[in-house]
C-alpha cells in the first residue's frame, strides 16, 4: 500500500472547477492586473494556483 502513496509534494495533480461567468471575468481582470507585477499575463490556472496558495498556505 506504501506504493499507492504519493512520495513527491511537489507533484502536481489536476483539479478541475466549475466557476460561473462573474467569476471568470474577475479572473481574468486579475490576470490583466498581475502583466506588471509578473511581466506577463499569466493563464488563469497559474492565477487560480496563487489564489489557492495565498488562501491555504500558513504564512509565518
Amino acid at each position: 500500500m506504501a506504493e499507492n502513496t504519493i512520495s513527491n509534494a511537489n507533484e502536481r495533480i489536476q483539479v478541475n472547477v466549475r466557476v460561473d461567468g462573474d467569476l471568470i471575468k474577475l479572473l481574468d481582470e486579475k490576470r490583466i492586473a498581475l502583466l506588471a507585477q509578473l511581466g506577463s499575463i499569466p493563464s488563469r490556472s497559474e492565477v487560480v494556483r496563487i489564489a489557492l496558495e495565498e488562501y491555504l498556505v500558513d504564512k509565518k
